[in-house]
């Protein structure tokens, strides 16, 4: 500040010289006031002494790069100067733009500025430009590079990619702790993505940088700062919840959040998670009521982990005992930080149902589903599923079901009514995943016991289950079905693991669709259209087939093939396959071979009424014996995969005799 006081009295001075040395029509030259950023009271950088400043031709690390000055000494720091300077290491046209940010620092120090990237870093430009930040100081009249950290996200344990863009107010000096007198800290938000949001915490300990915290999701505004514990000093929190429950543009959202507080006696950025109390504490009146929230919260059972941890801190203040506050306390705030954030979701969650199951809040999801009847829950058609977000997401809203409700059902020493509930949603859940599966009875019974009086639990009527089943030595069935507008048919069969199954329904232009997902509730994804299916099995057990309707009522037909696959012996290279096959019926046949090798295939029935049909995995047919009559095939087969070898029954059941040869 003194040699600003100096700076400013030559100044005036040299002003004053220059108007009564000049004509009245001239204009006088000024010199800009330095735009040196205001002190702080609280020293966070070690000060800069003559004996150790750099003159302007030395280096330091990572850079050191002299900006021509004026000849007078009075000159004050020109950030545009500073910004070509950078910009002219650069590749041509690698961001949008840079700019410059002055710094906080304390009376005496020297002063500071952050230059940094801003826009879109250029992605026509190789290698790709990463946005990154730079501290500067100016030291003997020119710019002086202290430190610069790249934000690609490629440091090892970091979020793995840095940003797309920033905004220019996307960079921000924070104060974690004012009693810190050696780290000054910036925050770094940015964007990645279509809509993906990115965080960087970066420390400067006077020499160099540190990425203290290097993360990321799929919403922009990633981490925040707050006094989360009353301390007085700011908490990062950073915001790592599921936006894709359902899909991105749906809205609900599972809660998830990251918490770091600064340790300056031990110079380290600290994760916050919820702890126990400890040994040390056995007999402390607050040790049990903390622990049982601590397992309640990890349930995802919040408003009841809030009872317990209030308890604690009711206990503790009542107790002459000393207490561990910093795990109380810590626990205390993660707690209500959750309470908080799920009844603020609550008030717009475009879901509600789902948003109180994550919160923990069994109680207000079964008020939800009163009034349904059992036969309107345990459906297909669901009301409580149709006309809303998670029409369509099935699948995943059982997963979820399962997931919270199984972690409730492992939380120990539940009370009766909450069990209850968490038995009768993980029935729902199951349901929605598998209606075949038994594990849903046994979970309403469950319910029905621990809470009898409860009139959802009672007399639940499950509906009948479609399940498919071949005939003896049929490799295919086909149904008939009947779906008014925006309604679903679900079927269930069981099928091992590595064999193929075609899924289709027709007619193909009618608005239908169709999914299949394996026992475990996971869509299957393979060689597929809205009205076709095709892939390997990946697991023995049922699997689920939903058709759905659009928004006209329809009938359908759908048929699925399981073909049996043909191995040859050791060393053979032919194979021979007897089969029955109805009047407009087909079996199928599977086999792997490779390209270049030559295939034959015959197929002989009485008066030829059976036809063959080949078509390889990647849907090229090779012959098809609906269009040709044809009974034979020998070609080279053009590519190594598996091919569907087809019988084709005509109009009366005929038995037959396949031999399959490849050379």
């Amino acid at each position: 500040m003194k040699r600003l006081l100096t700076i400013l009295s030559f100044s005036m001075l040299w002003l004053l010289l220059a108007a009564c040395t000049t004509t009245t029509d001239e204009t006088p030259t000024t010199t800009a006031v330095p735009n040196t950023p205001p002190p702080l009271a609280t020293p966070t950088l070690a000060p800069v002494t003559t004996e150790t400043e750099t003159p302007a031709t030395a280096t330091v690390e990572p850079a050191v790069t002299a900006v021509p000055t004026q000849p007078t000494t009075t000159a004050a720091p020109d950030t545009n100067a500073l910004l070509a300077l950078v910009q002219a290491d650069l590749p041509e046209n690698a961001f949008d733009g840079l700019d410059v940010l002055p710094l906080n620092v304390p009376a005496g120090e020297r002063p500071l500025w952050a230059v940094y990237s801003v826009g879109f870093h250029n992605f026509d430009v190789e290698p790709l430009p990463n946005h990154f930040v730079a501290l500067f100081t100016w030291n003997n009249d020119s710019w002086q590079e202290l430190a610069r950290q790249q934000l690609n996200g490629d440091e090892p344990g970091n979020f793995g990619f840095g940003p797309d863009f920033l905004y220019p107010e996307g960079i921000n000096q924070v104060n974690l702790d004012p009693n810190d007198s050696h780290s000054l800290w910036l925050a770094v938000s940015g964007g990645a993505g279509a809509h993906g949001g990115t965080f960087q915490l970066l420390r400067f300990d006077g020499t160099t940088f540190h990425l203290e915290v290097d993360t990321g999701n799929a919403n922009p505004g990633v981490g925040y700062f707050e006094d989360l514990n009353g301390d007085g000093t700011q908490e990062l929190i950073t915001q790592l919840h599921d936006y894709y429950v359902f899909c991105y543009a749906c809205g609900v959202r599972y809660l998830q959040f990251g918490i770091y507080t600064w340790d300056a006696v031990n110079q380290q950025l600290l994760e916050i998670t919820l702890q126990p109390m400890l040994m040390g504490q056995q007999g402390h009146p607050a040790r049990q009521p903390t622990n049982r929230a601590v397992e309640l919260a990890n349930a995802d059972l919040w408003p009841q982990a809030l009872a317990q941890i209030e308890e604690a801190e009711r206990l503790a203040a009542a107790s002459s005992e000393p207490t561990d506050t910093f795990t109380l306390g810590w626990d205390a705030a993660i707690i209500r930080l959750y309470n908080q954030a799920y009844q603020d979701e609550l008030t717009w969650a475009p879901y509600p149902l789902l948003t109180n199951i994550f919160y923990g809040d069994f109680a207000a999801a079964l008020d939800i589903l009163r009034g349904y009847g059992s036969e309107q829950i345990f459906s297909a058609t669901s009301p409580l599923i149709q006309g809303t977000m998670a029409e369509g997401n099935e699948p995943w809203l059982a997963t979820y079901l399962l997931r919270q409700s199984s972690a409730a059902l492992a939380a120990p020493d539940l009370d009766p009514a909450t069990l209850a509930a968490a038995y009768y949603f993980h029935a729902w859940g199951s349901y929605l995943q598998n209606p075949a599966n038994p594990q849903i009875t046994a979970d309403l019974q469950q319910a029905a016991t621990l809470s009898p009086t409860e009139p959802l639990f009672m007399q639940v009527a499950l509906p009948a289950v479609q399940r498919i089943q071949f005939g003896p030595g049929e490799t295919a069935a086909s149904l008939q079905g009947n779906l008014p507008a925006n309604d679903v048919d679900v079927y269930v069969l069981s099928a091992q693991a590595g064999q193929q199954m075609l899924a289709m329904v027709s007619p193909p232009d009618a608005g239908l669709s169709l999914a299949v997902s394996g026992s475990n509730g996971d869509f299957i994804y393979g060689q597929q259209s809205a009205t076709l299916w095709q892939s390997e099995l990946p697991d023995s057990g049922d699997y689920v087939i939903r058709v759905r309707s659009g928004e006209t009522a329809v009938a359908y037909t759908l048929q699925v093939i399981i073909p049996q696959r043909i191995s040859f012996a050791p060393g053979a290279i032919s194979a021979t396959v007897q089969g029955d096959v109805a009047a407009h019926v087909s079996d199928d046949y599977i086999l792997s071979a490779a390209a270049g090798q030559t295939m034959t295939v015959v197929i002989e029935s009485p008066n030829s009424n059976v036809l063959l049909t080949i078509v390889g995995a990647d849907g090229i047919p090779l012959t098809n014996g609906n269009m040709s009559g044809a009974t034979t095939w020998q070609g080279e087969l053009p590519a190594t995969q598996d091919y569907t070898i087809r019988a084709i029954g005509t109009l009366e059941p005929a038995a037959y005799t396949l031999t399959v040869t490849i050379e």
